[in-house]
């Protein structure tokens, strides 16, 4: 029943992978810019539209 560290890797990247939608990442980028100091908005959506990409 041990599947090794490569099998709990790959299975952490694909549960990342679902959960990491252009709507999940949208929504935490918007609770991190509730958080955040105004002046760092910019880097927030430059690392959403980068995280959006990836799932391209």
């Amino acid at each position: 029943m041990t599947e090794g560290l490569g099998g709990l890797f790959d299975k952490a990247k694909d549960k990342a992978k679902e959960l990491a939608t252009d709507e999940n990442i949208d929504t935490a980028a918007e609770k991190a810019k509730e958080y955040a100091p105004d002046s760092v908005d910019g880097y927030v959506d430059k690392a959403a539209d980068a995280a959006k990409e990836h799932n391209d």
